[in-house]
């Protein structure tokens, strides 16, 4: 990659989740996340290459949402830890969401352990990325990097919607934000 050549990442929230995060800790798509993940692919088909690299978190509900798309291109799906959801290991599921609801105010340098680990792999894993790529991902992981690409520590700055897409576009020595996707319509805390 020259100085001059930008690549452009696509970053998706997975579509809405059958369960929630107290519920099940690998759910797939709800029927509305899958009738989202159809709308999104034909979004995309008209916008990306159609041999585009393709990442996607090990989870089922990213992995569904990458379906539709994958349908329609040539390419394979790539399965790639660095883009799961924030580590939360020892939690039980009824405690995990308000854990998780903590980190919403939480500041990146506060970080510690397996969830500063894993901001480090996300954002070293972006850097390395040389060509066009879609990554069907979760909430934190893009908001990881908006904080990132911002440079503030602010841990979560955007509330992307299910499917939403957010547009980073990367040369081999700056990365920026092209185009935020849906945010949520509401926020619930």
């Amino acid at each position: 990659m020259t100085n001059k050549e930008l690549i452009t990442i696509y970053l998706i929230r997975h579509g809405e989740a059958s369960a929630s995060w107290d519920k099940d800790r690998d759910p797939g798509l709800s029927p509305k996340g899958k009738s989202q993940s159809e709308i999104l692919s034909q979004e995309l088909f008209s916008k990306v290459p159609k041999d585009i690299r393709i990442f996607s978190s090990p989870l089922l509900r990213a992995k569904e949402t990458a379906v539709p798309l994958l349908k329609k291109i040539n390419t394979k799906l790539e399965i790639n830890n660095s883009f799961r959801e924030i580590p939360s290991p020892g939690l039980s599921l009824d405690k995990r969401k308000k854990w998780l609801k903590k980190l919403f105010d939480k500041r990146i340098n506060e970080l510690k352990g397996p969830q500063l680990h894993w901001y480090n792999e996300i954002i070293e894993t972006i850097k390395l990325i040389e060509e066009d790529t879609i990554v069907f991902t979760h909430f934190m992981v893009i908001n990881c990097l908006v904080s990132f690409i911002n440079k503030t520590q602010s841990f979560v700055t955007f509330y992307p919607d299910n499917c939403s897409v957010l547009e980073i576009e990367k040369s081999s020595d700056k990365i920026f934000i092209k185009e935020f996707g849906n945010e949520l319509p509401t926020i619930v805390r």
